[in-house]
């Protein structure tokens, strides 16, 4: 790291420093070739990790006020709930993977618009209510239930191009 460590108008330093160690709210840092303790004051959630580059300002004490590099996972923890408002969209994107952990997940949309290579869902119930169209468009479908199946319509339509095959100990009709 270069020795770009700079002096405001009241003597007060103001310069990177490389993060050595973090022991819970200590933070270790090396400026100018010395280690250093130094306080966490952005204004922001962010657990410094050993490797990370940081803003530092002041000398005894000496107060973390930025993040120039940080070289591992970024966390922020909340002590509460949070919300998160946008006048124009919301966009979340990952060069890996999204996910969310909660005992409870809602979604409340106008239109909700789902689009993926491969859909894999697991559940214990699955209920969907559908007040007027539900379609279903496939190359093939293959539905597997262990239990009973039923289904109730008023009326029920099945077609064909080729053959209708039925295949039961007992079919009953009427």
């Amino acid at each position: 790291m270069t020795d770009t460590m700079t002096e405001t108008m009241q003597g007060t330093k103001l310069g990177p420093a490389l993060v050595r160690k973090v022991e819970g709210a200590e933070v270790t840092v090396l400026r100018e070739g010395i280690e250093s303790s130094a306080q966490n004051a952005l204004a922001f959630p962010y657990a410094p990790q050993a490797g990370d580059v940081v803003l530092v300002i002041g000398d005894a004490p000496a107060y973390i006020i930025g993040v120039l590099h940080a070289q591992g996972d970024m966390s922020l923890h909340f002590p509460a709930n949070v919300h998160f408002h946008a006048r124009g969209g919301f966009q979340f994107s990952s060069g890996e993977r999204v996910e969310m952990q909660a005992p409870e997940v809602k979604v409340t949309a106008g239109k909700y618009e789902l689009v993926a290579r491969t859909l894999s869902e697991k559940v214990t119930n699955a209920m969907r209510w559908v007040k007027d169209l539900a379609s279903l468009k496939a190359g093939r479908r293959k539905v597997q239930v262990d239990g009973a199946n039923i289904e109730r319509a008023e009326r029920h339509i099945l077609k064909a191009k080729k053959d209708v095959r039925l295949n039961g100990e007992r079919i009953h009709l009427g």
